[in-house]
């Protein structure tokens, strides 16, 4: 690779000092415990070779100790910490707790960002359409992003929402170019910035990845470096300007690199730009001197100043209007402008389409046409590049939830319209609505429902009057409550089948219990009205099911005789109501 950093064979060549690499030996060995020498310099990027003279002094000033060997020197044995050697990191750790692979000074940094610039010409068109095959795009459009991409500067894309304009700056990601190679970490003056991110880099495994890793052997390429795609990173409105400085980590006592410093070689898009917490003229003014000179100055707490190289394509994706933004002295510093407008009616269909392909889904063209005529052309309604996608996702999620066949048709897309635009309110309200059919709820049984609902009643003769309540003149048993959840003909022979049951049961009982039972009942609200509404024979009829036997109805009507007499001679002194069993009787 013409560009790949080349290994260092001394400490020189790596522009770094002995104390530097001290510092990293013992505190990978602190946070990792016990390593071989061979794993330690690949920990630290560097042939073991260059760091051997050092790792030999510490074991001499007995901060580190060989634990065992296999017989091939220092790079075969395990090495750890001594209690002296655990002691001096604390100390270290103190001033910071970098612990990963050896920094690249500034210097070699911004001279490999250098070389790594997409050399002129590098974009041909059949490569920018090649990166943009998933998008509907005209020849306009075409011949303007790709002069922007190429030149590698800086382009503000503005238009109305939904027109693309993210999609087509993120499509660029799909651009074959060579690969890039990002530091873990740069040095500057002794202060330590993490530049590689896992979550912004994408890393490009190397077959060698662990060849010529023997004393003296050679790699293809500096191991504190990572060769990744070029980087593509996104901010939107979660943007401020603190983030685009370097980030102190109080805890590690390490820097973070901004966006634009892991974005070197690459992309980074602005999205939404107008929308940030900080006014537009303040993030413009931001980046005036970067996009002029090609160089970005950032600070660290100390106060001291770190010049950077920026040779990121800054590119801002706006829907708000450029003189809304800034001045014109602001957007000159802009190289390109790019107004991405709404796509054509016949781009429109080439959209809609190219979902339905993507989708799998089948339609019919004369139906495509005839909606984009009367939902667009006729109302004189905007097309927008999202609308297929999502018009399409609302059909296809109809179709799934109404288990139709899974294809386009022109009822389910005008319903997929309804749902996917605001509707106007004043529009004139139908005439006729089609109710959905919906099932009764998942109910209980019917005599479990009238079960639960006779547990707050505490006696067996007040069961029986309850359930005798619901039978009306023609022997009929209705409820209005339960009506609205079973059938008339269900509910009524399920009270008439409960009210021979409780009647019988009441009859099963012996005479002093049957005494306890009625006592009880008529001490309630309930009983003294049952009886004082009714009177002993009519209460004798209205209590007993129709389905009873003679015999049962002869016996309930003398053992009711029979209670209601003893309970009036035992209460006649201390009832609550002096002479009700008397006039019941």
């Amino acid at each position: 690779m013409e560009f790949a950093p080349k290994e260092p064979s001394s400490l020189e060549e790596a522009g770094l000092i002995e104390s530097q690499i001290e510092q990293l030996v013992l505190k990978i060995l602190y946070y990792r415990g016990d390593l071989y020498g061979q794993d330690l310099a690949d920990a630290i990027g560097l042939r073991f070779s260059v760091i051997q003279d050092i790792v030999e002094t510490l074991k001499l000033k007995h901060h580190i100790q060989v634990r065992r060997s296999l017989g091939m020197g220092t790079v075969g044995a395990v090495l750890g910490l001594t209690e002296a050697g655990r002691i001096l990191t604390r100390e270290m750790l103190e001033a910071g707790q970098y612990a990963g692979a050896a920094p690249v000074p500034l210097s070699q940094y911004t001279e490999q960002v250098r070389r790594q610039r997409p050399l002129e010409g590098w974009l041909t068109k059949a490569a920018l359409t090649n990166a943009l095959k998933g998008m509907v795009i005209t020849e306009q459009v075409l011949s303007q992003v790709g002069p922007a991409i190429s030149s590698g500067k800086s382009m503000l894309v503005y238009g109305k929402p939904g027109d693309g304009k993210s999609y087509l700056i993120e499509s660029l990601n799909n651009l074959e170019g060579a690969p890039v190679f990002v530091p873990h970490a740069i040095d500057c003056q002794g202060t330590i910035v993490r530049v590689f991110d896992p979550v912004y880099h994408e890393r490009i495994t190397e077959d060698d990845e662990h060849a010529g890793s023997v004393v003296g052997g050679e790699r293809s390429y500096d191991r504190r470096w990572v060769k990744c795609r070029r980087p593509f990173i996104v901010t939107g409105g979660e943007l401020t300007l603190d983030m685009l400085d370097l980030r102190y980590n109080a805890t590690s006592k390490v820097y973070e690199a901004p966006f634009q410093l892991k974005a070197n070689n690459g992309i980074y898009l602005i999205d939404d730009f107008g929308r940030q917490l900080a006014a537009p003229a303040e993030v413009l003014n931001r980046w005036i001197i970067p996009m002029e000179r090609r160089v970005d100055y950032l600070s660290f707490m100390t106060g001291g100043k770190m010049t950077a190289p920026f040779e990121a394509f800054l590119v801002f994706s706006t829907n708000l209007k450029p003189e809304d933004l800034g001045d014109e002295a602001f957007l000159r510093r802009i190289q390109y402008k790019l107004l991405l407008r709404g796509p054509a009616m016949n781009e429109f269909m080439h959209i809609f389409e190219n979902v339905c392909v993507a989708r799998k889904l089948p339609y019919q063209r004369q139906d495509l046409e005839a909606f984009v005529d009367k939902n667009y052309r006729q109302c004189g309604r905007a097309y927008r590049r999202c609308h297929p996608r999502d018009l399409l996702t609302h059909a296809v999620n109809r179709i799934h939830f109404e288990k139709l066949p899974y294809e386009l048709t022109a009822q389910v897309l005008e319903r997929a319209f309804e749902s996917c635009f605001v509707q106007d309110e004043a529009e004139q309200t139908p005439e006729h609505a089609v109710i959905a059919v919906t099932s009764r709820p998942v109910l209980k049984p019917c005599a479990e429902y009238w079960q639960e609902r006779l547990k707050n009643t505490g006696t067996q003769f007040g069961k029986l009057a309850l359930l005798a309540a619901f039978r009306d003149s023609g022997g009929s048993y209705r409820d209005a409550a339960a009506a609205r959840l079973y059938e008339a003909a269900e509910l009524s022979a399920t009270l008439a089948t409960m009210h021979v049951a409780a009647f019988r049961q009441w009859l099963s009982m012996q005479l002093e219990k049957q005494n306890r039972d009625l006592t009880n009942y008529l001490s309630t609200s309930e009983g003294r009205v049952a009886f004082l509404s009714h009177g002993m024979r009519g209460l004798g009829a209205t209590l007993t099911p129709e389905d009873a036997e003679p015999v049962e109805k002869q016996l309930f009507h003398n053992d009711l005789a029979t209670l209601l007499s003893s309970i009036s001679q035992n209460r006649q002194n201390d009832t609550d109501e002096p002479g009700l069993i008397q006039r019941i009787a």
